[in-house]
């Protein structure tokens, strides 16, 4: 017996017929943040006069901020130590000055979707209550698990894609009845993007916190169901890393980067459920959990594990995303396409299937090409086009395209991969994320929250 299944995502690994929590959750903020990168090495405008050497951090400060940092707005770089002031009195010399940080703030958009098990939430602990702590960090967060579910970011500031990053692995935390300054108790659940850890960067990891009320988790439990994130009153997003490197001379170099967005309203979220994510449907596909960027790419690649499909029919989904590129990797071949319905991708006049040989299909919303009844038995490959620009539908998004596949043959090690045709609408090339952006939890000891502390600006 044939089923559908839907599979969604940009170029990310799935496997069909896995073990599926039953509440798959995103939630997508678009959200204005602030990102502080603080030099820690020493103040630029630092003089040494004693010696004569003069402004000795000046060049390096430059460098860390052009090279290294990933400085949204360049344009709040100094170009000039002259002017530079770093210790009371206006005075660019003395001990002290040595030591103070320097900051350079910018300003852009991001928009991040944390993907997670919302099942994790069952195992709220209501019995105990946290605190913030001194240090603006939640005193020991509840725990709830791990799950690998891709997430994704991207940041725009001047009209430039300045962050591009995904992610693989999501943790859960809970806090129960946190006072947060107003006398109040909220119950905050906090979702953490992390990926693989990379040397000399510690970080926080992207966390997306969620506020309810204080009754949030007590009402829920006595419901006999998950917390529901339609109460959510308001939101935070953090990012925090410290990035360090010691090179032969012994000069051990360190900045800060922090990326946060300040208290936002619930209406800043998208809540999405999709429920099994069994791929029964358009409305639960498979998600995918893992992604990558080919050497210079700023669409992602999804692919997903179809080894498992058989015989079945397999949806799978994916910068203005115009088209998509197939391609089935090991055993097997594609022997339909199944479009997605016009209640999901409002593009009326459908699209153009066309195969390395040239031969070209066309097919409506929720149309079928029987590639096998069409003579072509040994399609491995074929691009999607015809995806009308206006629905500005994002690569990124691992819901926004959702197709159907029938294959053939498929067995151990088979995987379609699927890659976004995309249009630059930005002026300036955007910028891949640096190595010291990646996102690395630093440990589950605590979570920062309303007050992190901040090393005082120049």
């Amino acid at each position: 017996m044939k089923y559908t299944v839907c599979l969604a995502g940009l170029g990310l690994a799935l496997s069909i017929g896995q073990a599926q929590a039953a509440s798959i959750t995103q939630i997508t903020a678009n959200v204005g943040v602030e990102q502080d990168v603080i030099t820690l090495q020493g103040h630029p405008g630092f003089f040494d006069d004693l010696s004569g050497a003069g402004y000795v951090f000046f060049e390096e400060h430059r460098r860390i901020l052009l090279a290294e940092a990933n400085v949204w707005d360049q344009s709040q770089i100094p170009t000039s130590a002259a002017g530079l002031t770093c210790s009371s009195g206006g005075t660019k010399t003395g001990p002290s000055c040595a030591s103070v940080p320097y900051n350079v703030i910018s300003q852009g958009t991001l928009t991040g979707t944390w993907t997670f098990d919302a099942d994790l939430l069952a195992g709220i602990d209501t019995s105990t209550t946290q605190s913030i702590g001194a240090d603006g960090e939640i005193v020991g967060p509840q725990f709830l698990g791990q799950t690998s579910d891709v997430s994704r970011f991207t940041v725009v500031s001047g009209g430039r894609l300045v962050e591009n990053a995904i992610t693989s692995t999501t943790l859960v935390f809970a806090a129960n009845n946190v006072d947060l300054g107003d006398g109040g108790g909220n119950d905050i659940i906090g979702i953490v993007a992390r990926p693989d850890p990379e040397p000399n960067i510690d970080s926080s990891g992207a966390i997306l916190y969620l506020a309810g009320s204080g009754s949030w988790f007590e009402d829920a439990q006595a419901a006999g169901t998950l917390p529901d994130l339609g109460g959510i009153l308001f939101a935070q997003m953090t990012y925090d890393e410290i990035s360090s490197a010691v090179y032969p001379s012994g000069l051990e170099e360190q900045f800060e980067v922090v990326i946060d967005s300040g208290i936002v309203p619930s209406s800043s979220l998208n809540v999405a459920s999709f429920g099994d994510a069994d791929g029964s449907s358009e409305d639960s596909p498979l998600l995918p959990d893992a992604a990558g960027f080919a050497e210079g790419a700023t669409a992602p690649t999804f692919s997903f594990d179809v080894a498992g499909a058989g015989e079945e029919v397999v949806f799978v989904d994916p910068e203005i995303a115009v088209g998509y590129v197939y391609d089935l990797i090991g055993e097997g071949t594609i022997a339909q396409f199944v479009a997605p319905t016009q209640a999901k991708v409002n593009d009326s006049d459908g699209y153009v299937v066309t195969l390395p040989d040239g031969t070209a299909f066309t097919v409506l919303p929720g149309g079928t090409i029987d590639f096998v009844a069409a003579g072509k038995t040994g399609v491995t490959t074929f691009e999607l086009t015809g995806i009308d620009q206006s629905l500005m539908l994002d690569p990124a998004d691992t819901t926004t395209f959702v197709a159907g596949f029938l294959f053939s043959g498929t067995g151990q090690g088979s995987t379609l991969t699927q890659t976004a045709l995309v249009i630059d609408t930005d002026a300036p090339p955007p910028v891949p994320l640096p190595a010291s952006l990646a996102l690395l939890l630093a440990g589950v000891g605590g979570l920062g929250l309303v007050g992190r502390k901040r090393r005082a600006a120049a």
